[in-house]
Order: structure tokens, then C-alpha cells, then sequence
């Protein structure tokens, strides 16, 4: 990859995700056009997000929540926001 393949690979999630200004759109697909490399690290973004999308939710330990809230109190000297994360649901309305 050259400087200008450098430069476009830092924009490449954003392009993936729909984020990149209109305005670079039309020069980054110019560019994937004819650069198989940056095609190719584009490609392997698309796998890595697929992959992540079938991965199952796991349950966050009960103690977790505390010994965070814990930590953040003492290395932040306040208090943690009261704010607790939502349940993970297994789809039928229960927790998994």
C-alpha cells in the first residue's frame, strides 16, 4: 500500500458503516476500484463484523456491576453514575 492507500484505510470503517462525508465516498470507491489491497482489507472488515453478529450475548457476572462502580468511585474519587445496565434478555421477554 502507498501513502494515499494509508490515508483511505484510516476511512475505511467509516465508508463500511455509511459515516464517510458524501464528498470522499466517490473518491474512496474510485480508489478500491483499482487497489485490491484496500479491496481486500475492506472485505476482511465485512468478515470480522459478520462473524461478530453471530456471536451469543453472554451474562455479565452479578458482582461485576459493584466491583466496577467500586473501582470507578476510588481511581475517579466520586461517585459512579446510579445508572444500571440493561438485563440481557434471551428474546422471550426473560433474562438469559
Amino acid at each position: 500500500m502507498d501513502m494515499c492507500c494509508k490515508d483511505l484505510a484510516e476511512k475505511l470503517l467509516l465508508f463500511r458503516d455509511g459515516d464517510l462525508p458524501e464528498e470522499e465516498v466517490q473518491h474512496l470507491r474510485e480508489h478500491l476500484h483499482y487497489c485490491p489491497p484496500c479491496l481486500d482489507l475492506l472485505n476482511g472488515y465485512d468478515e470480522v463484523v459478520e462473524v461478530l453478529c453471530r456471536l451469543k450475548p453472554v451474562k455479565m457476572p452479578a458482582n461485576l456491576c459493584e466491583s466496577m462502580k467500586e473501582r470507578l468511585k476510588t481511581e475517579c474519587g466520586g461517585t459512579p453514575d446510579a445508572r444500571q445496565p440493561e438485563a440481557a434478555s434471551d428474546g422471550n421477554g426473560s433474562e438469559a
